[in-house]
């Protein structure tokens, strides 16, 4: 009995679509320069060999295990033993460490010693632990061993460690029984005037664990490739290497699909100041979820994506399988932040809009921990200041769509921009320029006939012993507000 690695090239995806412990069955007809295939490689083949699979770069990984049922003529049958999703990285550096000689990138069968077989079956069980069992002391040394035993021999070792509390999934992951993956995953939308506290519910409602969450703000400069990820250069052992660095979604995919017990977010703010559709690609795809209005899907697949896709780069990143088909798993949520007053930068149209739970925060003032303290200078608090002021907005701006988004949100500023040096360059202003931009009179002194003047005159006032707001407002709105 001897031990082998064939060396295949990463797009070669014929032994992931076979399940563990069925057979495949070679017929070597092919032609390796002026040499037989078959000859060259393959003659030494005998029953009960076995064979670990290496897929050469990009990936330079081992994550297959195969048995040599019969070998006959040109025809030699395989049984499949064991496969990881993520594998085992198999360096040159690693390989001459084992002892083992050859090249992995030009020679199609390479001989190795049961030291290094046994070394790389240990290695691949290692990331069956580290990945989704987690087990702690003397099991983890048990079982360990009976799943390399398991690797070494025959898949009935594999199941008996499997009734202990172990079960090794279809797709090659392991995990813990009574512990499936978590569903529910979701595309949620979160709208309202800027300062609404979107950002807060995420952090209140959702998730707070800087490990489970990752945050992107798109802005019209960003990209597919800044979201998904991108082939970069990058130098490794002296030599100029072309990787694909993943993005901060098939980063998150990544966890969510390596960790099935527990939830994830990718949180995505401002989205409709980047174009979405662009950014998405073809992730758009995989915005539709499976949920429990299809009876077709069973209830352990509710969040998953309903469709998937092929992405190469994706898929070898998160599964270890280039040629597998993506999908955003069950226990991954997309979270996405709007600001209303913002919708004519990009606009998300329906199709996008309708993969979404949209959901309106409610911009609750007086509800904000800052809203009873005071404007600098003034009797008026933050909280009478801004719904006197949003009531004008709606009433003034009935007639023009859309522009009761110029409202103010609870935390349009925060406590110490309340002070007298920061509340007129970022309040005042934006009334001034924006808000009321068509209607300036119903809100300031109708005095003032620039923002230079109102900002002058609220600096000034405090030497005067007199309220700024009093001195800049219309004096009907900061009667309201003192009310």
């Amino acid at each position: 009995m001897s031990n082998y690695i064939m060396s295949v090239d990463s797009f070669v995806n014929t032994f992931s679509v076979i399940d563990t412990s069925q057979t495949i069955c070679f017929s070597m007809k092919m032609q390796k320069r002026d040499k037989d295939f078959w000859e060259s490689d393959f003659a030494a083949l005998w029953e009960g060999d076995r064979i670990l699979i290496f897929r050469r770069k990009p990936l330079s990984t081992i994550s297959v295990v195969l048995e040599v049922l019969e070998s006959s003529g040109k025809e030699i049958k395989f049984q499949k033993k064991l496969e990881v999703a993520n594998g085992y990285e198999l360096t040159d550096e690693s390989a001459r460490a084992g002892g083992m000689e050859g090249d992995l990138e030009n020679d199609v069968l390479i001989e190795v010693t049961d030291a290094f077989y046994e070394k790389i079956c240990r290695e691949l069980v290692d990331g069956f632990m580290r990945d989704g069992l987690n087990i702690d002391g003397d099991a983890d040394e048990e079982s360990r061993e009976t799943l390399v035993q398991g690797a070494r021999t025959s898949q009935e070792a594999v199941s008996q460690g499997a009734q202990s509390g172990e079960t090794l999934a279809q797709d090659g992951q392991m995990q813990w029984d009574g512990v499936p993956r978590v569903t529910g995953g979701a595309n949620v939308l979160l709208y309202g005037v800027p300062g609404a506290g979107k950002s807060h519910e995420i952090q209140e409602k959702y998730c707070d664990d800087p490990s489970k969450i990752e945050r992107v703000v798109f802005h019209p400069d960003y990209t597919y490739s800044d979201f998904v990820g991108q082939i970069m250069p990058r130098v490794e052992e002296g030599r100029l290497k072309y990787i694909f660095t993943p993005g901060p979604f098939t980063r998150m995919l990544k966890k969510a699909w390596d960790h099935p017990a527990e939830k994830y977010y990718l949180v995505v703010e401002e989205i409709n100041r980047g174009n979405a559709p662009a950014i998405f690609g073809e992730i758009f795809q995989l915005l539709d979820r499976k949920t429990a209005d299809d009876d077709k899907y069973e209830e352990s697949e509710y969040g998953e994506s309903e469709y998937g896709i092929s992405n190469y780069d994706v898929a070898a990143e998160v599964y270890g399988d280039a040629a597998r088909e993506v999908r955003i798993p069950s226990n991954m949520w997309v979270l996405a932040t709007m600001n209303t007053a913002d919708q004519n930068v990009f606009t998300l149209d329906t199709a996008f809009q309708r993969r979404w739970d949209m959901h309106h925060i409610k911009n609750d003032v007086h509800a904000a921990g800052h809203a009873q303290e005071k404007i600098e200078g003034s009797e008026i608090t933050w909280g009478n200041f801004a719904s006197v002021i949003n009531e004008l907005v709606v009433e003034f701006n009935a007639d023009l769509g859309g522009f009761e988004d110029k409202r103010l949100g609870a935390y349009f500023v925060r406590g110490d921009e309340l002070s007298k040096d920061k509340f007129p360059e970022k309040v005042l202003k934006y009334l001034w320029e924006d808000a009321f931009k068509m209607e300036r009179e119903a809100v300031f002194d109708e005095k003032f006939k620039s923002l230079d003047q109102v900002i002058e005159a609220f600096c000034a006032a405090e030497e005067d012993w007199e309220d700024p707001l009093d001195a800049v407002l219309r004096p009907e709105v900061y009667r309201k507000m003192r009310e």
